[in-house]
């Protein structure tokens, strides 16, 4: 027994189930009563005062200022994470490693208690630098969140 009975099941073979599922979800998208409870649901928000832009340019701007400097400190900070997983025997509580250490064991702590070592080398100073670089891009990078909000004219 089909357990949704008044929906059609267009696909017969396993080779025709995503041209098939494509086809619908594309027909789905294309009726009006979808558009018309998209456009309800976009009014809804936009009364409600949620659909208002969150940031405009400046702040984009203002933000991204303050991001760049925060994610290349933190990338250097990690790279010399990174160094001195190297050398276990490093005084983590002297100058210089200390300034390395104060702001980024915080964050390393609870990722090595979820990714083991690899090989015994302490992999995770470089996730963190892996994460923080995908932010930079996604944020900051030539197609960034946050530049193109600030190239946004405002009318």
């Amino acid at each position: 027994a089909d357990p949704h009975p008044s929906v059609p099941n267009p696909v017969a073979t396993p080779q025709a189930a995503p041209a098939a599922l494509w086809a619908q979800a594309s027909a789905a998208a294309e009726s009006t009563e979808v558009q018309n409870a998209a456009i309800a649901a976009h009014q809804a928000l936009w009364d409600l005062g949620v659909a208002d832009d969150p940031l405009n340019p400046d702040q984009a701007k203002e933000i991204a200022g303050i991001l760049g400097p925060v994610f290349s400190v933190s990338t250097l900070l990690f790279i010399i994470r990174i160094v001195m997983t190297w050398y276990p025997s490093v005084p983590v509580s002297r100058m210089p490693w200390v300034i390395a250490y104060l702001p980024t064991e915080p964050l390393l702590k609870p990722t090595r208690s979820l990714v083991p070592p690899v090989g015994g080398v302490d992999v995770s100073p470089i996730i963190w630098v892996a994460m923080i670089s995908f932010m930079n891009e996604i944020l900051l990078g030539k197609q960034g969140l946050l530049v193109l909000l600030s190239q946004k004219e405002v009318f």
